[in-house]
């Protein structure tokens, strides 16, 4: 069966290229590089990320996202991740987003695009 990217068990539209992917280690205040180039670091943790960007949204499609995701609080993403290999749930928030405003025709409301990034909230 096909799996599909959900927020909070809701399907919603999905990506039009898929989602964009990247992870980020924190590292310790002390984490530093010598003069020769070696580096001593003291890495906490590696969260992932995922970009999401959909085009000619519904009315309804944009706020059933904008719902789950515009306040920053937690939500459940349902994803493919590359690190773990396989399909799962992981909490996820979005700090920041952005829309443009596509056309404006009776009964044919729609925006042009929809883009955010979605940060792990638990470590990998």
């Amino acid at each position: 069966m096909q799996e599909y990217i959900k927020l909070n068990g809701v399907l919603i539209r999905q990506p039009d290229e898929g989602l964009g992917y990247e992870f980020e280690t924190t590292y310790t205040e002390d984490t530093t590089r010598t003069m020769d180039g070696t580096l001593y670091s003291g890495a906490m943790f590696t969260v992932e990320s995922f970009s999401y960007e959909a085009s000619w949204l519904t009315q309804e499609e944009m706020s059933a996202i904008l719902q789950i995701v515009a306040k920053g609080a937690p939500f459940t993403l349902r994803y493919l991740s590359p690190y773990y290999g396989r399909w799962r749930d992981g909490r996820f928030y979005v700090g920041k987003g952005s829309l443009s405003v596509g056309r404006w025709n009776e009964a044919e409301e729609r925006y042009e695009k929809l883009s955010f990034n979605m940060i792990g909230v638990d470590p990998i």
